[in-house]
């Protein structure tokens, strides 16, 4: 079985329902619930699922056999198509179970010596914080820490957030793309110029496990701006299987960073190093040509442009819609009308927290939280299932608290409406949770 995918240009056409419904068709939906937090990881499309059922039979059926002739192939094979994909050299990419393996490989990896001193941000991925600690409790690194804004007035806010803590100690400065508590997306390519210039030796280090095949770009733009070592997953945006990821590092820097398991069968500059696993699924190695075949049969411009209008039309404030529409010649279709009006501005409540910057668009795409007040993170999304059947994650950080919304290809505009009237109720009537609903007439 193909994808479904129609035959037209859809760049402009984000809120064509007819288009992305088709789209849609691609997935199989929950059952029972309206499913809006694919932030964890994204399903696959259903060719895409059944391809990596059927090579995992194939490897099944022939065992060692294939481990043992085929296995290299399949793994270059897909490295190729891959590297060629973001624009990368194929000797500076290797493949690992996700980011959070990715980037422990470099931490730990790294030839830290006392004193040394790491930048990473306020609002970076647990594990790659702890990752951090952990080294800093072992080697006695020192780790400073960015405070990012939740609203940043510029990007130079953001960039000064980052430089301002580097001195001649600073041996990394770790940036994560696009923030996994809220969406924000970070501007590497300033951070990176505006950082070398102050300390050329520093080594940039990117968590992109969101923002691979989500924004409209390929991660080499980050890698020519001069960043060094990207991480991300291939199980997120994507849509591949579970369990793979990537890890890009320059080549003149593969020599001098350890993998994270002893291997001496590969060169030290050979990028493979980093690839020592034992046994591990191939198929979805081989899948990977399948996840690109149908994130570049969408378009990524499109693909974010429905991503991104499935988030605002939660969202529902109406500068943005209009903003939004009109940008793309879309406004006075009587689809986005309608569908704009079938929302309320949750920005109008006082007890609404939008936690996720809002303008301008290019700061972030699918990915939102918000908050109630009267609610801690873990009731808002409680309610929301129980009594809304819409799901959600709680996000409860210290800087970022709310409801995390992630909508999919694979969600309708009905989707979004439904959980923007669901929170409409719950900030005009907060509801405890052994309260029924106020029935709608």
């Amino acid at each position: 079985m193909g994808f479904f995918i129609p035959k037209k240009t859809v760049e402009s056409l984000p809120h064509s329902e007819s288009y992305w419904g088709v789209v849609a068709k691609n997935f199989n939906r929950p059952q029972g619930f309206i499913n809006l937090e694919n932030g964890y990881f994204s399903h696959q499309p259903i060719a895409t699922l059944d391809y990596h059922g059927e090579a995992e039979s194939r490897i099944n059926t022939q065992s060692s056999f294939f481990m043992r002739s085929e296995q290299s192939k399949a793994i270059e094979d897909a490295r190729n198509i891959f590297a060629g994909f973001q624009g990368w050299d194929v000797e500076e990419v290797a493949f690992t179970r996700n980011t959070t393996e990715s980037l422990n490989t470099i931490i730990m990896g790294t030839h830290w010596q006392l004193g040394d001193e790491v930048i990473i941000g306020d609002q970076d991925y647990g594990s790659m914080v702890e990752a951090f600690q952990q080294a800093a409790a072992r080697w006695g690194i020192v780790i400073k820490v960015a405070q990012i804004s939740l609203y940043p007035a510029s990007d130079q806010d953001i960039i000064q957030a980052y430089v301002q803590q580097i001195t001649a100690r600073t041996k990394m400065l770790h940036v994560t793309h696009m923030i996994n508590l809220n969406g924000h997306l970070i501007p590497v390519q300033a951070i990176v110029r505006e950082a070398k210039q102050k300390q050329p030796n520093l080594w940039v280090v990117v968590d992109a496990a969101h923002s691979l095949a989500h924004m409209p770009m390929n991660l080499s733009e980050l890698s020519n701006a001069g960043a060094d070592i990207i991480g991300g997953s291939l199980h997120k945006w994507l849509c591949n299987p579970i369990g793979v990821g990537f890890l890009y590092v320059k080549r003149s820097l593969i020599r001098e960073i350890w993998p994270l398991m002893g291997d001496i069968g590969m060169e030290k500059d050979n990028i493979r190093k980093y690839e020592h696993q034992g046994t591990r699924p191939i198929n979805s190695l081989q899948t990977i040509s399948k996840a690109i075949a149908f994130h570049q049969l969408l378009g990524a411009t499109s693909k974010y442009n429905r991503l991104l209008y499935l988030k605002l039309l939660w969202i529902g404030n109406k500068v943005a819609l209009e903003t939004f529409g009109k940008s793309l010649g879309i406004f006075s279709d009587p689809e986005y009308q309608q569908n704009m009006n079938a929302v309320h501005d949750l920005s109008n409540f006082d007890n609404f927290k939008l936690q996720s910057p809002l303008f301008p668009f290019s700061r972030g795409g699918a990915i939102a939280t918000a908050a109630i007040d009267g609610y801690t993170p873990t009731e808002l999304s409680s309610i929301l299932m129980t009594k809304f059947t819409i799901f959600t994650v709680g996000i409860n950080h210290p800087i970022v608290r709310g409801v995390r919304v992630t909508p999919h290809l694979s969600n309708a505009a009905a989707d979004c409406i439904a959980l923007n009237q669901a929170l409409t109720i719950l900030c005009k009537d907060l509801i405890p949770h052994n309260e029924s609903i106020p029935t709608k007439k």
